[in-house]
């Protein structure tokens, strides 16, 4: 085992401290990045229309898993079936 100082492991503490202190701050502004993206705003400017949804389009669908492992998305709403 290496024997340290006090004001040595005082040290070592501060400087991970502000390393930490830094990625902390760095995914912080990585994530008001992500959440800046407008999806809908970029497709309009591209002369797309947005997607949109309205409030029960999503709510009747469904995923079911068998004992096969076979995975189907049930939407009795949708006019085609989706899997």
């Amino acid at each position: 085992m290496v024997n340290m100082s006090v004001t040595e492991l005082k040290k070592r503490h501060m400087a991970a401290n502000q390393t930490v202190n830094t990625l902390r701050e760095r995914l912080k502004q990585k994530r008001l990045h992500l959440l800046d993206a407008d999806v809908a705003g970029y497709a309009s400017s591209q002369g797309k229309t947005p997607v949109s949804f309205g409030p029960t389009d999503l709510v009747c669908c469904r995923i079911l898993q068998g004992h096969t492992g076979k995975v189907d998305i049930f939407c009795p709403c949708a006019s085609l079936p989706t899997h």
